[in-house]
């Protein structure tokens, strides 16, 4: 009788060893680039502020799906290309797909790709945040400066 039980119980998980399903993994690696670069490769750039934020349907893709975020943005200035005074661009839902969590209010300036259908912003492309007074740079920055690019440096006192 325990020789059963104990049998059971090594053959049981192995039999349940065809039931468990692989999960996609997710991790943003953005290849380094200069600022020069980084303008270069962009289709779009503006600085604007986010005024509007709306989730877009799932995405699907051989392993999983990928859910995007259409951020709409107040523009203030355009450095490359042509945009009109509201912009909505996309960006993925989270930072491991290399999304940007860009904040409602905040003043950013936006390097972008024109996809298929709509402008697209990542972590790789060179967006990052400016404070109020803040100038924009005429190139985008070092994607090793602030943290992929996307972050403005903290001030030091």
């Amino acid at each position: 009788m325990f020789r059963k039980t104990l049998l059971a119980c090594f053959l049981t998980p192995i039999g349940l060893i065809p039931f468990l399903q692989p999960q996609a993994a997710w991790a943003c690696s953005c290849m380094q680039s200069t600022p020069e670069e980084q303008m270069e490769q962009a289709d779009v750039v503006f600085t604007g502020r986010v005024i509007d934020r709306k989730m877009k349907a799932i995405e699907t893709q051989p392993f999983g799906g990928r859910t995007w975020v259409q951020w709409t943005f107040e523009v203030e200035s355009d450095h490359k290309g042509s945009v009109s005074e509201q912009v909505t661009v996309e960006s993925a839902s989270n930072s491991a797909a290399c999304g940007i969590n860009f904040q409602l209010g905040e003043r950013f300036q936006v390097f972008a790709n024109q996809n298929k259908t709509a402008l697209r912003a990542s972590l790789c492309s060179g967006t990052r945040a400016l404070r109020d007074g803040q100038q924009e740079q005429s190139q985008a920055p070092s994607p090793c400066a602030g943290g992929h690019g996307n972050r403005a440096p903290e001030a030091t006192n």
